[in-house]
Parts: structure tokens; C-alpha cells; sequence
């Protein structure tokens, strides 16, 4: 999602520009893409063609297309050196967006410094603030908030100097971002509402529209969903009287994603699909698409896991026709993981196999998309829902193995919950061939997800560890010890291919699988 107030120093470029943020600020990227991609073509200098190449790159961004951003924004960046200073400034903000969505720390801190030398030389405080508020982001990604917050309001500083009041806006939101990574709600709440009252009353609603959405967002993070729900319905109803309703769609799909994780689940199924309703009235695809998957995924939340791959597989058809890469990945492992939900609801082992098997299948699709796009949150989560599926299956190693891989992806991003969610699921394998080793690494998931700050996750991964400490033990309950065998249990094919066609593989059965959390008859 892109931020709600933008600073665009682009719409200098021309009247391809402006179409352009349109798009951007309606979260359609395909359109967007076909702006820029034109204006490339037609690119007669190195000005231009930077110009464009950067905008390429914010396409590809909000698509979720990382790695062709990633040659975009580099392409941008090298166009730039031969133009004006404030170019070159504009082109290391989106290397340095770019880069932060890859995770790649190091050369989004080189592009963020860049982006501040630049703008010294270019003697316009409204560059240099610009260059300042993508610093502040880069040190908030680099977890060093005491210089994002300095930084950041730095950049607020200048640009109310100037007077520039996207630009002020913009720096505001990203304040407000950093106080809540740094536990201080309300001077979030305080840079929110600062954000607002820049546009509140004045002539732009629809600048006015997106910063009450910040605030509402704002208070979401801090855990007030009627507030914000309310707040998100008055920016509806803006964009509503405007007639803006691709506008209105998004903020709807955002007002669905509020009433879900506020537990207002009803409000939340109407508001989507008034949202879903207003997408295809205009045509947006794009939006369409993303609808699709969050109300799939709030059907694997409510256990409706069957409806959701229904839901995912009308999203995973419409994505392949619009080539919408990423989107269909996401709605993969989306459909994985609601096959692995239904898993519990299985009537016999066939049943429960040949789910098992879709589950797979689904999700070593998804992986070998969001691999190639780069989303490597994705990807983790996606091998997460891999290894569940291999150690109900009971191929422990092939759990290990994917578990691992979405491990050293949670230490290279930086993210504990998935470097402790998959860690737990190591754990699991250890049952049997070494269980002290299963319960020390166990103690370790669940200090990561407290740290983390997952209480939910972390209890449950407390209850993992007691249970593989306990395993085998004559201390059990009776009906724990008829659930987890004892002994490797018969032995299957792996039907997924992962292996040459027919090897046998011994099943483990351990604490996380259907067998021991499902009883037999």
C-alpha cells in the first residue's frame, strides 16, 4: 500500500506526471505502468528518461514486482548523474524506497545519503526535506528510530519553512510511523491529527480525505478500531460525495481490513464487498485483485478455509489474465494455507493426504513466484506454510528444510516472528530423533516471539515446548499419548515429486500435526 500523503517532486516532469500520481494515489499500477512506460519511450534526454525510469520503479513497487523495480530505480539512478542535481535526488528516493523493500539495508542507506548530499548541493530546501524524510524511512528500516525521528522531523521542519504543505503532510506521516515503532502513541496520534489539520477545511478534500486516513490508521496501530473505523467511514464518505470511486474503493478495502482486525467482522464483509462491487464498476483490476485476497485470507481467520480457496482460486484465475505476478503468488499461498486449515477437518488419512497434497502443490507454486518477483516476506511465508505441510505428511526433513530456509529469510530481513514461527516448527522435528535438542530450540522460538512482541504465538510455542519435553514421558495424559505415536508411523510416497517418483520416506507424527491434534475414531 502506498503511503496515504506522498510528496511528488515528478509533476515537473509534464502532464505524463501528473496521470501518473493519479494512478499511484489510486493504487492502480497497471495504469500507472502505462503512463511511465509510454513516457520512457519518448524520453528525449537524460532528465526525461530518469524521470521515468523512477517512475517505472513506483510501479513495479506497488505491484510488488521488487526485483523489476530494482532495475528501474538503478536505471533511474544512472540517468539522473547526467541531469540536474534535484534529479539525481528524486532517483536516489526511489533506489532507496526500492532497496528498503528488498530488505537490502546497506545500499538503501548509500542511496538515502546520497539522496541528502545531492540536495545540499541543490541549494532547494524542498529537495533537501524531500532527501531527509527518505533518510528518516531508511534509519526506521535500519531499526536506529532515535536518528528516523530526528531526522524525520528535521524534514517536517523545512518543509514548513517553505511552506509546502505535501511535503509537511508527507514528513508527518512518516513521524507519526516512527513513534509508533517506538511505543509513543500519542505523539503518533499528535503527528496524525498535525497531518490533518494541514488539510481540514481547505480547498482539496481529497488531500483532506487522505489524511484522515492517516490518523485512522494511526489509531488502528494503537488498537482503537471503533475510532478508526469511524474515521475511515468519513473518508468514504469524502470521496464518495466527489465521486471518486476508484478513491472510495481503496479506502473502502481499507475500512474491511479495520473492521476484520477489530473483530467486527460482519461490518467488515459488507464493507468489502461494497469495495469489490466498486472495483469492477470502474474497472480496476488491480484492486479487484488485492480485494479478493484480503477477503480470502479473512475466511482462513473465521475457519471458513473451504470458501476461502474458493474465493483465492476465482483471484489466482483473474491474476494469471492480467499477468498480475505477484498478486497470484500472494493468492497461492493463500489457498496453501487454507488447505492446510482444513486439514484438521478431514474425515480419514486419504482425505487428509490428498489435501495435504494440494496444499503442497499450491505452495511450491507460490514460492517459485514470489521468488521471482522478490518478495521475500512472501516467500517466508510460504515456506512456513511448506514445512507445516511436509510434517503433517510426516517428511520431517523436508519440514527442516523449509522451515530453515524461511529462518535465515527472518535473520537477513531482520523480522523475529518469522525467524521464531519457523524456528518452532524446527523444534517439531526434533521430536523424535532428539527431543532435548526439539524442546532447547522451542524456549528459543518463544523468546523470539516475545521479543517480537507475539504474546499469542509465543504462549502457543510455551505449550509446544512443554509438550515435546513431556513426549514419551509416563507423566502424559492418556489421550495425549493415544494422539502422538511413540514410533515412526507407516510409510508413504511422497506424491508432490519432491523426490524421484515412488521413494519411500518414513512418516514422523509430531506435536504440531493433524494426528496428534485430531483424534481418531
Amino acid at each position: 500500500m502506498a503511503p496515504f500523503l506522498e510528496f511528488d517532486e515528478y509533476l515537473e516532469a509534464g502532464q505524463w506526471a501528473t496521470d501518473f500520481a493519479t494512478f499511484i494515489k489510486r493504487e492502480d499500477p497497471g495504469r500507472a505502468l502505462e503512463v511511465a512506460q509510454k513516457a520512457l519511450s519518448q524520453a528525449g534526454n537524460a532528465q526525461a528518461k530518469a524521470a521515468a525510469f523512477a517512475a517505472v520503479a513506483r510501479g513495479c513497487l506497488l505491484q510488488k514486482e521488487f526485483l523489476k523495480a530494482k532495475e528501474a530505480a538503478e536505471s533511474a539512478v544512472a540517468e539522473s548523474a547526467k541531469a540536474d542535481v534535484k534529479w539525481q535526488v528524486a532517483a536516489q528516493r526511489v533506489a532507496a524506497k526500492v532497496y528498503m523493500a528488498l530488505f537490502c539495508f546497506e545500499d538503501a542507506t548509500k542511496a538515502g545519503e546520497a539522496a541528502v548530499a545531492c540536495g545540499q548541493k541543490s541549494g532547494n530546501q524542498v529537495v533537501e526535506a524531500a532527501a531527509l524524510m527518505t533518510r528518516a524511512e531508511v534509519c526506521l528500516a535500519k531499526d536506529r528510530k532515535q536518528e528516523a525521528a530526528k531526522v524525520a522531523r528535521q524534514a517536517v521542519a523545512q518543509f514548513k519553512e517553505c511552506q509546502n504543505a505535501a511535503g509537511e503532510g508527507a514528513a508527518l506521516e512518516v513521524v507519526a510511523r516512527i513513534c509508533l515503532a517506538t511505543k509513543k502513541g500519542s505523539d503518533a496520534l499528535q503527528a496524525a491529527n498535525e497531518a490533518l489539520g494541514l488539510f481540514q477545511g481547505g480547498e482539496n478534500p481529497e488531500a483532506e480525505a487522505r489524511a484522515i486516513m492517516v490518523v485512522s490508521k494511526t489509531k488502528q496501530a494503537l488498537g482503537d478500531f471503533q475510532e478508526a473505523m469511524e474515521l475511515a467511514q468519513k473518508a468514504v464518505d469524502i470521496f464518495d460525495k466527489k465521486q471518486e470511486k476508484e478513491l472510495q474503493a481503496v479506502t473502502l478495502m481499507q475500512l474491511a481490513n479495520i473492521c476484520f482486525e477489530g473483530g467486527e467482522s460482519i461490518d467488515g464483509w459488507q464493507y468489502a464487498k461494497e469495495a469489490l462491487s466498486l472495483f469492477r464498476e470502474v474497472g480496476h483490476n488491480h484492486g479487484e485483485a488485492s480485494m479478493i485476497c484480503q477477503v480470502a485470507k479473512a475466511h482462513i481467520e473465521h475457519g471458513s478455509c473451504e470458501e476461502a480457496v474458493r474465493i483465492a482460486e476465482e483471484g489466482v484465475s483473474m491474476c494469471k489474465d492480467a499477468n498480475y505476478r505477484a498478486q497470484s503468488g500472494a493468492m497461492l499461498g493463500v489457498i496453501a494455507s487454507a488447505h492446510m486449515g482444513q486439514i484438521t477437518m478431514a474425515r480419514s488419512d486419504q482425505q487428509e493426504q490428498q489435501i495435504n497434497w494440494k496444499a503442497r502443490l499450491a505452495g511450491k507454486e507460490a514460492l517459485g513466484i514470489l521468488q521471482s518477483v522478490g518478495d521475500r516476506v512472501g516467500e517466508a511465508q510460504v515456506l512456513k506454510t511448506l514445512a507445516t505441510a511436509f510434517l503433517n505428511y510426516g517428511n520431517a526433513a523436508e519440514a527442516r528444510a523449509k522451515a530453515k530456509q524461511a529462518i535465515e529469510i527472518g535473520k537477513e530481513i531482520g523480522n523475529k516472528r518469522i525467524e521464531g514461527e519457523n524456528l518452532l516448527l524446527v523444534a517439531q522435528t526434533k521430536i523424535i530423533e532428539n527431543k532435548e535438542e526439539g524442546a532447547r530450540l522451542a524456549r528459543t522460538a518463544e523468546k523470539l516471539l516475545r521479543e517480537a512482541g507475539d504474546s499469542s504465538a509465543a504462549k502457543n510455542a510455551g505449550e509446544v515446548y512443554d509438550f515435546i519435553r513431556d513426549y514419551g514421558s509416563a507423566a502424559k495424559d492418556d489421550k495425549v499419548q493415544k494422539k502422538a505415536p511413540a514410533a515412526p508411523a507407516d510409510l508413504k510416497t511422497d506424491i508432490t515429486c519432491d523426490v524421484e517418483e515412488g521413494q519411500r520416506r518414513l512418516a514422523y507424527f509430531h506435536g504440531f500435526t493433524a494426528r496428534t491434534i485430531r483424534p481418531k475414531g
